[in-house]
């Protein structure tokens, strides 16, 4: 028989150090959870701080919409890229830019800010563009292509057909856009079938004219007009894909008197709108276009010149040339103000930190002569539309301007 073991000298020692062991993993884990909670902390601030550096971005786009010293004659007004309130004009031509490098901002070292100015007015408006009330949709329905009385019409649908093209999608969606509009207007004028889909209006006999059998939107979701250029999206081939393709060409604006902004302004259109506008006319008449608007900004008058003389050299009826240049202005009523805003940069690199991003749709318009009190006072009323916030700093993306809506890619101020 063994024998029993009785001499417990050094159990001290093992328990010494278990409970060592113990309060040392106890603290690494105090302090591993202290770090995590000050670098969420830190996060949370910085995320804070670069939200409120997007929101001061839009005040300060917002001021430079107000510094426009407007013509005297109201007659004689003008909005273009090339005016006071445009510091650096983008080099495709469609926004102004503000940040750091204008010597307009001043910023802390561990900050940056990038600001847009988007003149919306220069861009096709969808709640314009297709039918814009009952009586139109009655025109469109009871009378034949190619009638008089749908003339004006068809060359809008054309118009839209050739700016869908121009940016790779099908022109047979403009026809999915007029039935959206019909079926919204004048409900039931399309026959008695039953609806495409649950809680659409009467489907349009196959072969029907500007209308796709199959394709017809719910009526009731949405009144018209889309109060946004993303609701659009309720008509089936309008993906939001399709729309982040189409906004830097078309927009969703009042058509309602005395704001509406039915038309597009020549002096900030991008090429692709002006070209499926004047199509008919040539392109020398776009060309004429570009050329002089590079110069000076392009007034009522210069306008009226342009229409008139692409009639005159290319066989334009009266008719057409009346609703084309019905369709055109030389001023802009809505601007789309992007700002986006990143904290703790990496130093060296400029990459990196903390950014947000925010989006104001503005609407400017002259006050009246009795509005204002004095020399120094404000010509113009500003009044905010609609606001969205997006995360991640989207105007520092390396591919560019990215437009509201999509995705945010590995870029300076994406994290957070």
């Amino acid at each position: 028989m063994s024998a029993v073991i009785t001499n417990e000298r050094g159990i001290a020692l093992v328990i010494t150090l278990l409970v060592v062991a113990l309060l040392t993993i106890t603290v690494i884990e105090f302090t591993y959870s202290v770090q995590i909670d000050q670098h969420m902390a830190r996060n949370a601030l910085s995320g804070l701080q670069a939200s409120l550096l997007a929101r001061s971005g839009i005040n300060i786009g917002e001021a430079f919409l107000l510094h426009d010293t407007p013509d005297p004659n109201p007659a004689n007004d003008v909005d273009a890229f090339t005016e006071e309130w445009c510091l650096d004009p983008s080099p495709d031509g469609h926004a102004c830019r503000i940040d750091e490098t204008s010597g307009e901002v001043l910023l802390p070292p561990n900050m940056r800010l990038k600001v847009e100015i988007i003149d919306e007015g220069g861009k096709l408006n969808i709640n314009a563009v297709a039918l814009r009330n009952k009586g139109e949709c009655d025109s469109w329905n009871n009378f034949a292509e190619g009638d008089p009385k749908r003339a004006p019409l068809e060359m809008r649908r054309s118009i839209l057909e050739a700016l869908l093209t121009d940016k790779g999608v099908p022109p047979e969606v403009a026809d999915d856009i007029f039935t959206y509009w019909g079926s919204v207007l004048c409900p039931g004028s399309f026959g008695s079938t039953g609806p495409a889909f649950p809680g659409a209006g009467p489907t349009p006999p196959p072969g029907s004219q500007g209308s796709r059998s199959g394709t017809l939107p719910p009526t009731t979701a949405l009144p018209a007009p889309f109060a946004s250029l993303d609701d659009a999206a309720v008509i089936p081939p309008l993906t939001p894909s399709v729309i982040r393709k189409l906004r830097p060409v078309l927009t969703a604006l009042p058509t309602a008197l005395p704001y509406g902004q039915p038309k597009v302004n020549i002096n900030t259109a991008p090429i692709e709108v002006l070209n499926a506008i004047l199509s008919s006319f040539g392109s020398d008449a776009v060309s004429g276009i570009v050329t002089q608007r590079s110069q000076a900004p392009m007034t009522g008058q210069d306008l009226n010149k342009i229409v008139n003389a692409a009639r005159q050299s290319g066989g334009q009826s009266v008719q057409t040339s009346t609703t084309i240049g019905s369709m055109l202005t030389v001023t802009s009523q809505y601007f789309l103000v992007r700002a986006s805003g990143v904290v703790n940069p990496n130093p060296v690199t400029g990459r990196g930190g903390i950014g947000r991003s925010a989006t104001m749709l503005v609407r400017r318009i002259r006050r009246q002569p009795s509005q204002v009190g004095g020399a120094s006072a404000v010509p113009w009323t500003l009044t905010q539309l609609d606001w969205q916030k997006e995360g991640g700093g989207v105007l520092f993306q390396a591919q560019g301007d990215q437009e509201p809506g999509m995705a945010d890619q590995a870029a300076p101020g994406s994290g957070g």
